[in-house]
């Protein structure tokens, strides 16, 4: 498993370089491939995935799911060191992709008929609108179950909810003056400050559980003395439920119209709700105590991940990942041992279900 995942990270597979995602992802399809499962490519908008099965079928068992970009930077090697392995993407998460080529290996799910499938893709870390979305919505790939390794605060805790997302690009308009004859116009720079002065009172930042907004981008003007016309901005606001979200968007519109404000562009990611009666994921969660002993906490992830797609859907998602750090930086880890840990509970877990 550490030999598949040393291979994985010398791709380097950052995701706006699809031919180094293309060229991870043809490693995986010729592993697949000799050990039996029916391996299906796909791109859209220049976006590479994959898709491994038993059965040529869209709606398994059960689904693993992870995405094989990284996000650029220094390109890391892999590298040992004591108890931990480093390198560009061992915990952001090519170690999942490794786990999995790990559980074909052993499991041999082609001869024991086990009803599972691999997807595999390449833009998670821009958002996966041309990934996992689409898999899902167009080409109709809908398992009963999916794992998505791709949260949790290391081994010992699950991921059981993640905040929405609403990335809304607005432009504020006004009427350019001089700056030395504020009368004469109705300056757009000053408006945004105001509209965004105002939404931010909409937001408590004293529990992280609570929705946020910050401000990703603000542009206007091309001179010091003229006042420009317009001005726009990129906001960022995660949203800890729907009901919460309908609070913010009423404001938010409120606020446009107050200010000449208008929607250039606008991302929105739904929120992810665990249900933690599905017998399922109590079965999880009962395997997951006794691997750790201590038991496990429950968290909820402040970033979003595909697993939005899923929960669109009605599909559960399974997040829980080993210990490491450093993820999206130029000294991310993993922990061996934590790994061997999380793997065996992922193979002990997969076994029950594919046999219930």
């Amino acid at each position: 498993m550490e030999s598949y995942l040393e291979k994985l990270v010398s791709f380097y597979s950052v995701t706006d370089d699809q031919q180094a995602v293309c060229r991870l992802l043809d490693y995986t399809e010729a592993f697949f491939k000799e050990r039996g499962l029916k391996v299906t490519r796909y791109e859209f908008d220049g976006v590479n995935s994959l898709v491994a099965s038993v059965f040529d079928t869209k709606t398994p068992k059960l689904m693993l799911q992870g995405h094989v970009d990284v996000v650029p930077g220094a390109n890391q090697p892999f590298q040992r060191a004591e108890g931990i392995v480093k390198g560009r993407g061992v915990f952001d998460m090519l170690f999942g992709v490794a786990a999995f080529m790990q559980l074909v290996d052993e499991l041999d799910p082609v001869k024991n008929g086990n009803d599972i499938a691999i997807m595999l893709v390449g833009d998670e870390e821009h958002g996966g609108m041309s990934g996992a979305r689409l898999l899902l919505e167009r080409e109709g790939y809908k398992p009963a179950l999916c794992i998505l390794p791709d949260a949790g605060n290391g081994f010992g805790s699950m991921s059981i909810a993640a905040k929405g997302t609403f990335h809304p690009y607005i432009r504020i308009n006004g009427r350019s003056h001089h700056g030395s004859r504020p009368w004469e116009g109705d300056g757009a720079a000053g408006k945004l400050v105001r509209f965004i002065t105002e939404m931010e009172q909409l937001f408590d930042p004293s529990d992280q559980q609570n929705s946020t907004m910050t401000v990703a981008m603000v542009q206007s003007g091309s001179a010091s003395n003229q006042v420009p016309a317009t001005a726009e901005a990129k906001l960022d606001i995660r949203y800890k439920d729907k009901t919460d979200l309908d609070r913010i968007k009423e404001t938010f519109y409120a606020l446009l119209n107050k200010y000449n404000g208008e929607v250039i562009d606008l991302l929105i990611g739904s929120d992810f709700q665990l249900d933690l009666q599905d017998e399922r994921i109590v079965m999880f969660v009962d395997m997951y105590k006794q691997a750790t002993g201590t038991g496990i906490s429950f968290i909820k992830a402040h970033g979003s991940s595909d697993a939005r797609f899923f929960a669109e859907r009605g599909i559960p998602v399974i997040m829980f990942r080993p210990d490491g750090g450093g993820a999206h930086g130029d000294d991310e880890w993993l922990s061996l041992e934590s790994f061997d840990a999380f793997y065996g509970l992922l193979r002990g877990y997969v076994q029950v279900l594919l046999s219930a």
